[in-house]
């Protein structure tokens, strides 16, 4: 007669054949939740219409291959712009809805080609005017130029929505507590679904905006003006193509990460409002340098590989920049505690549970030094 097997260590679980198992769709995560496939359905739809290229009906061009490569510009312009937005909301938890995302790049989108972008830009560059100083012979001067010009402008202009949320948050507070009743909580709530209140609501809306300034720019500035140089429909579609991939594809450490980190500081300052008059100013110089920096090199060199090596860097340091950004907003965040933030829902049958007991934090225990 033969012995028995040996019992299973503690640490092995015996298998066990159950519905989940053997049908894992429908096993514990849900499977089906937005968090996992909305990058799936959004891949998947792009390719689709990228194949579904000549799409009827939506015209760019008068000219049929010119307006091909246009719906193909477009819709690489916009799955970028979401995949940079998904990865940040990602890092930062996904504290705020897609819905209102999307529309803080669209009016950044909408209102470069208006009179308001006209405005502001002649304020850099007429009256201050750094046009002219771009045009120096002075290193200093052609560099300052860029930083006023191309730095403090755009990164100021990118921040519009930003402040105006912030803004637009502080005022339904106010109104929440001065009333009482179901009114308190229509203007509580409403201000907390729109408003910008903490560092992370101010990275991903400052990098919304950020992919909605890269989309304008690059599509109705860059691209246009490099299929000029070039006689023939197919090459204007291939390098206009190039341009936009060469633009786009880094665009998480250019654009969105500059403005993600100018919104971290307002978002500080909404936090820390007595030290506003610091922390926006330091953020805004901040983008501004980066950017700057970027944009001037080739004032100081005109060596190609020391100008590619010196945008790898720059692009680098300013994601390594947004990346720590995101880290501490985390830490000092009024909702670090609990996991489901606005506009986030968990998958059925997931808890998130604290690796410690919940401590509450108030604003006024945000140091000043961090």
């Amino acid at each position: 007669m033969s012995a028995p097997p040996p019992p299973l260590p503690p640490e092995v679980r015996r298998l066990e054949l159950t519905r989940s198992t053997v049908l894992p769709l429908l096993g514990g995560r849900a499977a089906w939740s937005r968090e996992h496939l909305l990058p799936i359905f959004a891949t998947i739809i792009v390719g689709l219409t990228l194949i579904a290229v000549p799409i009827p009906g939506l015209k760019f061009s008068a000219n049929a291959e010119t307006n091909e490569a246009w719906q193909v510009y477009v819709t690489i312009a916009v799955y970028i712009a979401f995949l940079v937005n998904y990865y940040i909301n990602q890092m930062c938890g996904r504290p705020r809805s897609g819905w209102l995302l999307g529309l803080v790049g669209l009016f950044t989108l909408l209102t470069l080609g208006t009179g308001l972008w006209a405005a502001w830009y002649k304020l850099f560059y007429i009256v201050l005017p750094a046009a002219q100083w771009q045009k120096s012979t002075i290193v200093p001067v052609r560099i300052a130029g860029w930083w006023f010009g191309t730095g403090l402008c755009e990164e100021g202009f990118k921040v519009w929505p930003l402040l105006a949320l912030a803004l637009f948050g502080a005022a339904m507070t106010a109104l929440g507590r001065r009333t009482t009743g179901g009114l308190s909580l229509f203007f509580s709530g409403f201000g907390r679904r729109f408003g910008l209140f903490e560092p992370l609501d101010g990275i991903v809306m400052g990098v919304a905006s950020g992919c909605g300034f890269f989309i304008a720019e690059t599509l109705v500035q860059y691209v246009p003006g490099v299929m000029k140089q070039v006689k023939y429909p197919g090459a204007q579609a291939f390098d206009g193509l190039v341009l936009l991939l060469g633009r786009g594809l880094p665009d998480i450490a250019e654009h969105s990460a500059w403005a993600g980190l100018f919104g971290y500081f307002i978002g500080l300052a909404v936090l820390r409002p007595g030290m506003a008059y610091v922390l926006i100013p330091l953020g805004w110089l901040s983008a501004a340098a980066l950017h700057a920096g970027w944009d001037a090199i080739d004032v100081v060199t005109s060596n190609g590989l020391v100008i590619l090596c010196f945008w790898v860097f720059v692009g680098l340091l300013s994601y390594a920049l947004l990346a720590g950004a995101i880290f501490k907003a985390r830490e000092i965040s009024p909702r670090r505690h609990s996991r489901v933030a606005v506009g986030l829902r968990l998958p059925a049958g997931f808890a998130a549970r604290p690796a410690v007991a919940p401590v509450p934090i108030a604003v006024a225990d945000v140091p000043d030094g961090d």
